[in-house]
C-alpha cells in the first residue's frame, strides 16, 4: 500500500519573520555599500582635518609629511593610485634668448624629492577656509637632476656650447606654492575641487657637471664646466620659468587626483 505524502506548510507567521530577516539584511548591506563609497573618497592613508581643530595648519602638514613616502611610487593604497613624483619628468625645456642664448633639454629627471632621509619638508603652511587658500614653503634638501643637453651660451666672455649629458645637484631648493580650493554640486553632494596650483621656484646651491663641451675637449670641458659652476644663476635663471611652469601642472594633477571623489565635509570635516 502506498503511503500518503503530507505536504508541510509554513506558518503565515514563520514566512513573515523570515521575510522580515532579508529586509533587514538588505537593508545593513546596502547601508554598508552607501557607507564604504561615501568613505571612499580620501585615500584610505590621509586622515581629515577637522575645520574647527585648534590647529589646522599642523594637521596638514602631518597629513603631508606621512604621505610623502608614497608619493614616491602614487600607490596610496587599496588600488588608489596618483601620479608618481619619483622622478619628476619633464619631457622637452627649449630655451632661447636670441644669440647668447639657446638651449634645449630633453628627458629632464628630477629625483630626491621623496628620499626618506633627504625627502621634501613643509616649512611653512598657513590654510585660510573663508577665502578656500592655502599657502605653503617647501624645503627640498638634496635633488639631482638628470638630463640630455644640447646648449649654446655666453659666460663673462667665454662662448660655452656642447651636447651631451647633463647632471646638476641642487642643495635647498625652495619651493612656494600657493593652492585654492572650491565646491562642485554634484548629484546634490558637495565636492571638493583644487584650482590649478600656482608656484615659485628658489635654487639654493647648484653644482654642474655637463660632459662633452666642446666636442668633448677635456680641457675646454673644465673650463666651460668651472665657469657655469662660478657663475650658476647665469643658467638657472634661465631654465627657471620652464621648471616653475612644468611642476605647477603636475602637482595640480596630483592634487586633483587625490581628492577626485572626496566630498568637501570629508576632507575639513567638523570634528
Amino acid at each position: 500500500m502506498r503511503t500518503a505524502r503530507t505536504k508541510t506548510t509554513m506558518p503565515v507567521h514563520g514566512t513573515m519573520a523570515i521575510d522580515r530577516l532579508l529586509m533587514v539584511a538588505y537593508i545593513l548591506v546596502t547601508a554598508g555599500a552607501i557607507i564604504s563609497f561615501v568613505g571612499a573618497g580620501l585615500p584610505p592613508v590621509l586622515k581629515a582635518c577637522p575645520r574647527n581643530t585648534t590647529d589646522l595648519n599642523q594637521c596638514i602638514i602631518d597629513v603631508v609629511t606621512e604621505l610623502r613616502p608614497r608619493l614616491a611610487t602614487g600607490d596610496l593604497g587599496e588600488n588608489f593610485t596618483i601620479t608618481s613624483l619619483e622622478p619628476i619628468t619633464i619631457d622637452r625645456l627649449t630655451i632661447e634668448r636670441g644669440e647668447n642664448f639657446k638651449a634645449n633639454f630633453t628627458n629632464f629627471r628630477i629625483s630626491g624629492a621623496t628620499h626618506e632621509k633627504t625627502g621634501f619638508v613643509v616649512k611653512k603652511l598657513k590654510t585660510d577656509l573663508n577665502t578656500r587658500q592655502i599657502n605653503a614653503t617647501v624645503l627640498l634638501p638634496k635633488l639631482q637632476v638628470n638630463s640630455k643637453y644640447d646648449l649654446k651660451m655666453s659666460i663673462l666672455v667665454l662662448q660655452i656650447n656642447g651636447k651631451g649629458d647633463l647632471q646638476v645637484n641642487l642643495t635647498d631648493t625652495r619651493v612656494s606654492l600657493k593652492l585654492t580650493f572650491y565646491n562642485e554640486t554634484v548629484d546634490g553632494e558637495e565636492y571638493f575641487r583644487f584650482n590649478p596650483i600656482t608656484l615659485r621656484v628658489k635654487f639654493g646651491k647648484a653644482r654642474f657637471y655637463l660632459k662633452n663641451l666642446f666636442n668633448g675637449d677635456p680641457t675646454l670641458e673644465a673650463i666651460g664646466n668651472q665657469a657655469i659652476n662660478e657663475n650658476p644663476d647665469v643658467l638657472l635663471d634661465e631654465v627657471k620659468n620652464g621648471i616653475e611652469e612644468n611642476l605647477a601642472k603636475l602637482f595640480s594633477k596630483i592634487a586633483s587626483e587625490v581628492v577626485k571623489d572626496a566630498l568637501f565635509d570629508e576632507v575639513f570635516p567638523w570634528s
